[in-house]
């Protein structure tokens, strides 16, 4: 189980990534309107990706939790 964690924490970083890369290569423009088609095609993609990763990672300890909470009141 605690591989779902790090990946949900792998895809969070990944989908920052993905938002800041053209900034950081370079592929955003330096002067005038900067959300241009590729930009903006990839901070949605970024966005996306983290949100997926979000629900998982919620998911990931929703059901963790639940079972902890089992065990818990298993030993009570």
């Amino acid at each position: 189980m605690k591989l779902g964690n790090w990946m949900s924490v792998i895809g969070i970083l990944g989908g920052i990534w993905v938002i800041v890369s053209p900034y950081l290569v370079g592929f955003a423009p330096r002067h005038g309107n900067p959300w241009t088609g590729m930009v903006v095609g990839t901070d949605v993609l970024g966005a996306l990706i983290i949100l997926a990763s979000l629900i998982g990672l919620m998911g990931f300890w929703g059901l963790r939790l639940r079972e902890l909470d089992k065990t818990h009141a298993a030993k009570a």
